[in-house]
């Protein structure tokens, strides 16, 4: 049987058991005494959310915990402790977080090393046991040749960290012995390669778990951004009219600081957000990519005739970078990139992405314009106001932290096209209740769109001047928006949303844009790109409307009838 481990976690006590504690510390401590490890050495450190946990693990006997040199003929080589050990994980005592925070946070390389497979062992109550390799009686023989330690290193499972089992035995069963007795000094010494040496490996990972700065990627500071050249949006294309060389969104020029924004006076730059984390299709990272490559992007408004680009300035701004790994660290570099671009007095446009992005979209505008100084209009199948879900940070959750932060108020936001799982009489009346504008695809097939939408733009209209508008192309009905990360049936239409999109967009000031869930990989058509590239140009157009003076409505007299009698 393995030795039990400890771990500390909640603010709770459980004095019943204190008995078994103080076993189980002094055992850890023998444990560690006879490996020669330090007690700060074993010891692991995870938050979680509002909570912190430490977690010990004691193996299954000293022979087999230990991997230092000790009792070499009892135990597996140096570095083989991922091989030999066994842990029965149980819940034994927890501390307060404070006591927790005063610890050593320090971690041994091999135990850190057996962190996912802990954890894993946390969350699914099973007992993990890892044993000797028994060598085949046929290749009994060919074992029986080597030298002692060669034999210990292939008897203990050691070797088959490096290579599978069924290669070990043909390269047993092929190889002749001065061979074979090479190869198994070659894999004795990439194990001790893998395995941790005081004198040679870092004890603890130089990493301040605690810090919600982004370090993935670093933004290039002030003082060494010597461009050579005058500040303002450049041309990366060869051509007059580009057709090919470098995408750019609608073939704009490109921007890359803020001072480019604020010399080329740009009315709208439009930026990619490629993150990946969320709960939909993992493919929407590269939608801001796919969306500048299909040049669909600043086609003329066939209502009022107006050419968006013509009327506006705007610019390509790059992607803002968003670390993969890691939600949590990205939403607080999008959040200042947004707030930056936005305090230029350019209208940021984000092309994600997955909905996480939505959040600090909001959030970074809001930073700039005052919080509940905008409305929002989401159009979306799920109403993203998940309030008890594992996570709090993800697409499923952007709507309820807005309204939770007041970074929005639930008075001056409105969701359309909601369906689909998310949406049931709790999540409704929890929307209800906050205030927010919902409009199901229940009262749209009731009561039909014309007079739905009439219904929306009166509630924009009695709603702030300034709007920050969204889209999750799940709003779309999965028959023109197959590449939908998180799609549901029974959508609305891209005519119906271009024509909404718009129709806002021309009406109101809008601060802020973003349509986000868009998986390229699910549609090899391009279908849904193309759609994706007419709901952003709709909302260009309806910014160059607004800025020409003319009426959200308005119709050239040459679009409306060709004259002829």
């Amino acid at each position: 049987m393995a030795s039990p481990g400890t771990i500390y976690g909640a603010e709770s006590s459980i004095p019943n058991i204190l008995s078994l504690l103080r076993f189980a510390v002094l055992r850890v401590v023998t444990l560690l005494r006879n490996c020669g490890l330090s007690i700060t050495n074993s010891i692991s450190y995870f938050k979680f959310r509002r909570r912190s946990m430490l977690l010990r693990v004691a193996g299954s006997s000293t022979k087999k915990f230990c991997s230092n040199g000790k009792n070499q003929e009892e135990h597996a080589e140096p570095g083989m402790l991922t091989r030999r050990f066994a842990v029965t994980p149980q819940v034994l005592y927890y501390l307060p977080q404070s006591q927790i925070e005063e610890m050593p946070l320090k971690t041994n390389r091999n135990i850190q090393g057996m962190r996912s497979f802990i954890l894993a062992l946390l969350v699914f109550p099973v007992t993990a046991a890892l044993s000797d390799w028994s060598v085949p009686k046929e290749l009994s023989d060919k074992v029986d040749a080597l030298n002692a330690a060669q034999r210990s290193f292939i008897s203990s499972g050691a070797a088959i960290n490096i290579v599978p089992e069924r290669q070990l035995e043909h390269e047993l069963a092929t190889r002749k012995p001065e061979s074979l007795g090479k190869l198994i000094d070659e894999l004795m010494a990439v194990a001790e390669q893998m395995g941790y040496l005081p004198e040679r490996d870092m004890g603890a990972a130089p990493l301040n778990l605690m810090t919600d700065e982004f370090r993935w990627r670093v933004v290039t500071p002030p003082e060494l951004r010597d461009m050579k050249r005058e500040p303002g949006p450049f041309s990366v294309h060869r051509y007059l009219y580009p057709k090919s060389g470098v995408p750019t969104f609608g073939g704009a020029k490109v921007a890359i600081w803020p001072e480019d924004l604020v010399a080329g006076n740009v009315d709208v730059a439009i930026v990619g957000v490629p993150s990946n984390m969320s709960s939909g299709v993992r493919d929407a990272r590269w939608a801001p990519d796919k969306m500048r490559a299909l040049n669909t992007i600043a086609t003329p408004d066939v209502q009022s005739l107006i050419k968006p680009f013509e009327v506006l300035s705007v610019v390509d701004y790059g992607d803002f970078a968003v670390d993969q790994m890691s939600l949590e660290l990205s939403i607080g570099h999008v959040t200042k990139m947004v707030a930056e671009t936005a305090g230029t007095g350019a209208i940021p446009m984000l092309v994600g992405g997955d909905t996480s992005m939505l959040y600090p979209g909001v959030k970074g505008v809001a930073s700039k314009h005052g919080t509940g100084s905008f409305g929002l209009l989401h159009f979306s199948a799920h109403p993203d106001s998940e309030q008890t879900g594992d996570h709090t940070i993800s697409d499923r959750q952007a709507v309820f932290r807005l309204l939770d932060e007041g970074i929005v108020d639930g008075s001056n936001t409105i969701q359309v096209g909601l369906r689909g799982p998310d949406v049931d009489a709790t999540t409704l009346q929890w929307l209800r209740d906050e205030g927010v504008r919902y409009h199901t695809m229940a009262e749209i097939r009731q009561r039909g769109f014309e007079d739905v939408l009439k219904r929306v733009l009166r509630e924009v209209g009695r709603g702030p001047e300034a709007f920050f508008v969204s889209i999750d192309v799940s709003a779309l009905a999965p028959a023109e928006m197959i590449a939908a990360g998180r799609a549901e049936v029974n959508g609305l239409s891209i005519e119906q949303v271009t024509k909404a999109i718009r129709h806002v967009c021309a009406a109101k000031d809008i601060v802020g844009f973003e349509i986000t869930d868009l998986a390229p990989m699910m549609d090899l058509s391009r279908l849904s790109v193309m759609h994706a590239n007419a709901v952003l140009n709709a909302c260009l157009v309806g910014v160059a409307v607004r800025k020409a003076g003319l009426d959200p409505d308005y119709v050239h007299p040459l679009a409306l009838d060709h004259g002829q009698r």
